[in-house]
């Protein structure tokens, strides 16, 4: 597990990915990997293979901020981003590995983005480009045998409120900021209070005012985020927000959106999943991810395309985040086998 611990040792959030770069050169190339390279926003890429017919193995090396002291422990790997999502990255450079000797129809590239976990720069990067894959698959936690086709999309709002403020022993004359940005809060939550993936949901993530325990504040500022699944769409959930904030006497800025994915089950990537499961005597099992991924901007790269990787999701930005070493190496077996079932197709 050497490959993921080193991985983990360089604490990476968002906007700090440089530096990975010595670590990511230093473990391809002790991987075999021909060709290792960044590119201009910061997105590692290392590949193997000669053909025409691209398949990309695609994860990222951001992660979310708080560093967690790095340990293996009775079977298990702990470190920020040992579920989301560096361990299902270390397992994709280890299938490259087991592959490069393989291939004669394709070739392989190996791709850690930068910002998934802020605006998603590496993977609309990619899309500006307009690179060209005939497959991918994007190693998120989905359990080790979940397949990923869908996942909801994002809207990430500042909320920002004035008012004349006061005097705490005067609230009945004063006006204050905070309660604006939780009236509106309130809208939010009453109408985009799902609890499941078909429904749409909102998590109220930052709130800052005030500065003394006397004064009711004059400016407030609030962060919120809703996920909404396909087919709803951003632009009826802001027309909503928008009501709310004339309602409230907020503005709201848009910070991100990122529309829904729905893949087909069927396509190229995701069948290839499920026969190389099987071949490893695995059961294979579609899932729907109530987050958001790369997986949403890349489909506009192909079609072709479905999330998989080993990892508790559950524990992924928490302070308990840990993975089991024997789903990694899983993992890299069935991407392994996945790339190779793409190399023959």
């Amino acid at each position: 597990m050497a490959t993921l611990v080193q991985l983990l040792e360089v604490y990476t959030p968002p906007g700090e990915e440089r530096r990975l770069e010595r670590t990511w050169f230093r473990v391809c190339g002790d991987l075999g990997y021909a060709k290792v390279w960044r590119d201009e926003v910061g997105n590692y890429f290392a590949m193997v293979g000669e053909g025409e017919k691209t398949t990309m193995l695609v994860g990222h090396v951001d992660t979310v901020p708080g560093e967690l002291r790095v340990k293996v422990s009775g079977g298990r790997v702990y470190g920020r981003g040992a579920v989301d999502a560096k361990g299902p990255l270390s397992a994709m450079l280890l299938a490259g590995s087991m592959v490069s000797d393989k291939l004669k129809n394709s070739r392989l590239v190996v791709a850690g983005l930068v910002d998934e976990e802020g605006m998603g720069a590496g993977a609309k990067k990619l899309v500006e480009e307009k690179i060209r894959a005939d497959s991918i698959v994007v190693g998120e936690p989905t359990g080790t045998y979940g397949i990923a086709v869908s996942y909801r999309g994002s809207i990430s709002v500042r909320v920002m409120a004035s008012a004349k403020g006061g005097h705490a022993s005067a609230p009945y004359i004063a006006e204050s900021a905070i309660e604006k940005v939780l009236n509106l809060w309130r809208m939010v939550s009453q109408e985009f209070g799902g609890k499941r993936y078909e429904e749409v949901t909102s998590a109220l993530t930052m709130i800052h005012a005030g500065d003394w325990i006397s004064r009711i504040p004059d400016t407030a500022e609030g962060s919120i985020n809703i996920r909404f699944p396909h087919p709803y769409t951003s632009k009826e959930i802001l027309a909503k927000l928008d009501e709310f904030a004339e309602s409230s006497g907020c503005v709201i800025k848009i910070v991100d959106i990122t529309e829904p994915v729905v893949a087909s089950v069927n396509n190229k990537a995701a069948r290839a999943l499920q026969r190389s499961m099987l071949k490893l005597s695995l059961k294979p099992r579609i899932v729907k991810k109530t987050g958001t991924s790369d997986m949403n901007t890349l489909v506009a790269v192909t079609e072709d395309i479905a999330a998989c990787g080993p990892g508790d999701s559950t524990l992924a930005h928490t302070d308990a985040e840990s993975i089991d070493i024997n789903d990694v190496l899983t993992a890299a077996r069935i991407y392994s086998e996945f790339v190779k079932e793409m190399d023959s197709g």
